[in-house]
């Protein structure tokens, strides 16, 4: 049921220890030009793309370095930026509020032997929620060239950790061959 999911996930397996690759990625952050669009907080880290590239489904990739079994694992996932989330998450609790105090209201209406109206604003609320829903993923359809960029990104960030290169003050920074 991939099409179900909202916020794609992945999972990579690296060859080097969690504690390397914790330090060789904090080492990369701190590279001037790096610091919008490449963050690291211990062993949890944010992608971002340039100001210049943003549209409203522009999406971030958070990651972190976990460790199971004896083997790093680099785990990410694709998410709307901070604010667009924040405001979907509002508008769907608003709706679910809405449409459970609407089918409450239906019932105590239909209790009382009266016009059932409530369920009229439970139904809308419902039919916003699914229709929010389907814009999400409408969005995240238009975002796909961010994602691939944003994978590739990390994707050169972790091999360069792997190979155990310096990361230089003259390196190019972070996305900014987008």
């Amino acid at each position: 049921m991939q099409w179900f999911n909202l916020r794609p996930t992945f999972e990579i397996v690296l060859p080097i220890s969690r504690t390397l690759a914790v330090q060789r990625l904090n080492a990369a952050s701190l590279v001037d030009g790096a610091a919008p669009y490449f963050l690291m907080f211990g062993e949890y880290g944010e992608l971002h793309l340039p100001e210049s590239e943003l549209r409203l489904w522009s999406p971030h990739l958070s990651f972190y370095l976990a460790e199971r079994g004896g083997a790093c694992f680099v785990h990410g996932r694709f998410a709307p930026r901070l604010n667009v989330w924040s405001c979907l998450w509002i508008v769907y609790l608003a709706m679910a509020f809405t449409a459970f105090f609407a089918l409450t209201l239906a019932f105590s209406q239909w209790m009382l032997n009266t016009s059932p109206w409530g369920l009229w604003l439970a139904l809308t609320a419902i039919t916003v929620i699914l229709l929010l829903y389907v814009v999400a993923h409408i969005g995240q359809q238009l975002s796909a060239d961010q994602m691939h960029a944003l994978r590739g990104e990390l994707n050169l960030l972790l091999e360069k950790c792997q190979a155990g290169e310096a990361f230089s003050q003259q390196q190019t920074p972070p996305l900014a061959r987008l």
